[in-house]
């Protein structure tokens, strides 16, 4: 559940992982 989190924020650039 963290790594979700840390993956959300550090994956500002990637709008095919942070849309969903």
């Amino acid at each position: 559940i963290i790594f979700f989190s840390i993956f959300f924020r550090e994956a500002p650039k990637i709008p095919s992982k942070g849309k969903k």
